[in-house]
């Protein structure tokens, strides 16, 4: 059975190669490729990863009830310090919409979980040629429209860095990579996410997982 491979060309402007890699990248200015995209299922439960050059990184969600359409999951991504390996530090990831301050956790929004507004999906893949680990945050752009009305979406891809080394600096941080527009109105960010990185919705949320139905 084939690999489903994904390219995607990073640099000031965004050209989305299909999985044959036609297309061309947008400017002459050095780009990276992210290839061999392998979403990695998360579920209810801590799942530890071993990425190239890093040392082991737990993924853990929190769920938030709220009584009502609106609970949430919160994902921690962490660490053992390496002078102390029985302690844990949080990996930050940039936020994108406060000039790239760092966020100790990400949260998706699923409302009904047949609406979604904002989902989280891991990824194992290769920058470059080289391994990475990414994440990818996919969002429904509905303004104020009601939250099952079909709308367009977003997907930022962030890529496992190591910080800088400067005092006060965290040391592994999700930076930004690029931001995908999704090619279709809808009414869940993960049939956005799908159409974006032509990677079926079965692979980033598991056989079990039906894909919703959407209204016309």
């Amino acid at each position: 059975m084939r690999r489903s491979v994904l390219t995607l060309m990073l640099c000031s402007g965004l050209a989305f190669a299909t999985p044959q890699g036609h297309a061309a990248p947008a400017s002459t200015k050095p780009t990276s490729k992210i290839t061999d995209i392998q979403p990695i299922l998360i579920g209810n439960r801590p799942v530890t990863v071993h990425p190239t050059g890093f040392p082991p990184v737990t993924i853990t969600p929190f769920w938030r009830e709220n009584g009502n359409a609106w609970g949430y999951t919160l994902y921690a991504v962490s660490t053992p310090e390496a002078e102390a390996p029985y302690r844990t530090t949080l990996v930050d990831t940039e936020d994108a919409d406060h000039n790239g301050q760092l966020l100790d956790m990400v949260q998706d929004i699923p409302h009904t979980g047949e609406d979604a507004l904002q989902t989280i999906h891991f990824a194992s893949g290769r920058v470059n040629g080289k391994p990475a680990l990414l994440l990818f945050v996919s969002t429904r752009d509905n303004g104020t429209n009601p939250v099952p009305q079909l709308s367009p979406a977003h997907i930022r891809v962030y890529q496992l860095t190591k910080g800088d080394g400067e005092p006060g600096s965290t040391l592994f941080y999700f930076a930004l990579r690029t931001t995908l527009q999704s090619p279709v109105t809808t009414c869940h960010a993960d049939i956005a996410l799908s159409a974006a990185t032509k990677i079926p919705f079965a692979k980033w949320n598991g056989d079990q997982e039906p894909v919703p139905t959407c209204p016309q």
